[in-house]
């Protein structure tokens, strides 16, 4: 079944660009691209350095709520190379764990302890992506109504089931103490401080990210940043439904369809330009990041490998 979805989601997005290409071309969004004013461009990009130093900062707690003795430093650089990274690959907690992994277990943390890492310092995103798509349905159902070409009734009615969904987790995390388990795995909920954070956390993020968006977006765009918000985050949770690496294609496409009324080579401009502040350029950051890691680090590739390599025998 999530097979089917994929391919079905997939196959949406390439009907949608491809008529939308058959009314513009490359070259209107390329020059739609130029004429975004460079203080949009510098706001968007603050919007991003701010968004993830927040994730970096929420790594600095909760790998340190696993295990003291972590330091900072290195959670917080790990966050920088394994956020970018996993949202470029797509199948965000896995590529993501994976790195987490080369990074922390030279620092003592086991396998458990990673993936619980992965859990908490990806949870944030999670919770708020929740809670601000249901607040969006509640507040602004009225305005939602005809961009999704539904009742506003049947969206304030989901985003009231949604609500519940938010409360139930935070009683669960104010009274339950045992482990959860899941097959063979167990783990505690995070504390109700940690998950007080986590909540900041999330809500920052989305904020900022989601207003790298709206910066960029044309002032032909005539909609408050509530419903905005409810657009970006159903079109991002298509994209993740999709399994394309960072939704690319997908989220264009829901986004021209929820946004009819903006013109499209203005729209596909906005998103590359989105694409390349927020994905693109932490990407190249997050490689460069490991590369100097992996040379200068004591546990990286480089210093490893100098010392496992065995002697030479002296020449006679």
């Amino acid at each position: 079944m999530g097979l089917g979805v994929s391919v079905a989601i997939g196959a949406l997005a390439l009907y949608v660009l491809y008529h939308t290409f058959q009314r513009i071309s490359l070259g209107d969004v390329l020059e739609q691209m130029r004429q975004v004013p460079a203080r949009r461009l510098w706001t968007a990009a603050a919007c991003v350095a701010g968004a993830f130093t927040m994730l970096a900062l929420n790594e600095v707690i909760s790998v340190r709520h696993l295990k003291t003795g972590v330091g900072v430093i290195r959670p917080f650089i790990t966050a920088l190379i394994a956020f970018p990274i996993g949202h470029a690959l797509g199948q965000a907690v896995l590529s993501g764990g994976a790195m987490r992994y080369r990074m922390y277990s030279p620092a003592g943390l086991s396998a458990m302890d990673v993936g619980a890492s992965v859990v908490l310092c990806n949870l944030p995103y999670a919770l708020v992506f929740g809670l601000a798509l249901d607040l969006s349905l509640v507040f602004a159902a009225d305005q939602l109504a005809p961009l999704f070409r539904t009742s506003a009734h049947l969206l304030f009615t989901l985003g009231c089931i949604g609500l519940v969904k938010d409360a139930a987790y935070l009683l669960l995390v104010l009274f339950r103490r045992a482990p959860i388990r899941i097959g063979g795995w167990s783990f505690n909920l995070p504390t109700p401080a940690l998950t007080v954070v986590h909540y900041l956390v999330g809500a920052l993020d989305i904020l900022l990210i989601s207003s790298v968006l709206y910066i960029l977006l044309p002032d032909s765009l005539k909609i408050a940043y509530l419903p905005f918000l409810a657009v970006y985050l159903a079109s991002s949770l298509i994209g993740v439904l999709s399994h394309v690496p960072a939704g690319f294609g997908v989220l264009e496409s829901m986004l021209l369809l929820l946004l009819p009324d903006v013109p499209p080579d203005q729209l596909l401009a906005s998103v590359l330009l989105y694409r390349v502040i927020y994905e693109v350029l932490p990407l190249l950051c997050a490689l460069a990041l490991w590369s100097i890691w992996e040379f200068f680090a004591r546990d990286g590739v480089r210093l490893r490998w100098s010392r496992d390599r065995p002697a030479q025998a002296p020449q006679d």
